[in-house]
């Protein structure tokens, strides 16, 4: 990144509230240790942590949930387009379950997989994450994936009609 990059980012970045601003530098942060976590532990350890929580003292809101909800995704998807690492759909969700969960917000991250004929690579592995209110990052073509795995456990595809 050369000194005008930099110097465009930093104005961009000033644009933002302190909520929007501490809001994109925990995603870049979550994001980044996501993609370190992936390459390092077992996805039995990664579903633990997605599953922990909800940390917040008290849930807020439905309006402010709504609001809280949006800004996650909004950021992981901000932040995700310029990670030094790299940030797909499982770095993603992990990132998002974390701020979502500590915020107080009763979030499911969802893994399934979909055949692919014809195609290089024949099966296809996607992660997204949902809240009672709506999908927040990755909501696939409903019918599309077979459900593997929810964190927590035992949580089905609200939003998705995955395939059975």
């Amino acid at each position: 990144m050369n000194r005008e990059d930099l110097s465009t980012l930093r104005i961009k970045f000033g644009r933002f509230d302190w909520e929007e601003r501490r809001c994109l530098a925990e995603a870049m942060l979550l994001l980044v240790l996501a993609a370190v976590a992936l390459r390092i532990l077992p996805l039995g350890l990664l579903g633990r942590i997605a599953a922990a929580g909800p940390f917040g003292a008290s849930p807020p809101t439905p309006e402010r949930s709504e609001v809280l909800t949006w800004m996650v995704g909004w950021a992981i998807d901000r932040a995700a387009k310029r990670s030094p690492l790299r940030a797909l759909c499982f770095e993603q969700g992990m990132a998002a379950q974390i701020m979502l969960r500590r915020r107080g917000i009763d979030s499911t991250l969802l893994y399934g997989i979909a055949a692919m004929p014809g195609s290089s690579r024949p099966i296809r592995a996607h992660v997204w994450i949902e809240t009672t209110q709506f999908p927040v990052i990755g909501a696939p073509e409903p019918g599309v994936f077979a459900l593997l795995a929810t964190w927590p456990r035992g949580r089905r595809a609200i939003w998705a009609d995955c395939a059975a």
